[in-house]
């Protein structure tokens, strides 16, 4: 080899040019550095809807929206394991997702997780409805018990309660 292809082998030189090499590469970060605003990363609030549908539920679901509104968030997510719950409670959860000013995600998840019944409905009213593989999501037809207990109902009233279901669809 001649002698100009000598140098590039040199330890010494190798030493001192990626020394040089990585004083640039700080010195071109460091101009390029984001300011204060876009090193702030976008706020997701997760929500856990992870038991039957019922007030105390609802009151925490409805808290994290409007901590989330306070807070500016980006995005609301809720991941859900649910077999559904109190019609009450979901209708209250269901119009605070829907006048939410921050966006919400629910998702049902994880693996053999279910969104049924009331989680449904709850499910339909988000921005973004996902689903993770092996997760099941239905099974929105009213029950009626009142106080616990099961009550016969006549089909012209079923078929009422249904298309009011069917119609908050």
């Amino acid at each position: 080899m001649n002698a100009r292809g000598q140098w590039f082998r040199n330890p010494a030189i190798l030493s001192i040019l990626s020394s040089c090499l990585a004083l640039l590469a700080a010195g071109v970060s460091w101009l390029h550095a984001a300011t204060p605003e876009e090193q702030k990363a976008p706020l997701v609030l997760e929500l856990k809807l992870d038991r039957e549908v019922e007030p105390v539920l609802a009151t925490y679901i409805d808290e994290g929206l409007a901590e989330a509104a306070r807070r500016q968030a980006a995005l609301v997510l809720i991941t859900m394991d649910t077999p559904g719950g109190l019609s009450d409670s979901m209708t209250d959860m269901i119009h605070h997702i829907l006048d939410s000013p921050v966006p919400v995600a629910v998702f049902v998840s994880p693996a053999g997780a279910r969104g049924a019944s009331a989680g449904f409905f709850i499910l339909l009213s988000a921005d973004v409805a996902a689903m993770a593989p092996g997760t099941r999501t239905g099974a929105s037809t009213p029950i009626l018990l009142p106080g616990g207990f099961s009550m016969p109902i006549d089909d012209v009233l079923r078929k009422k309660i249904n298309n009011d279901a069917t119609a908050f669809l």
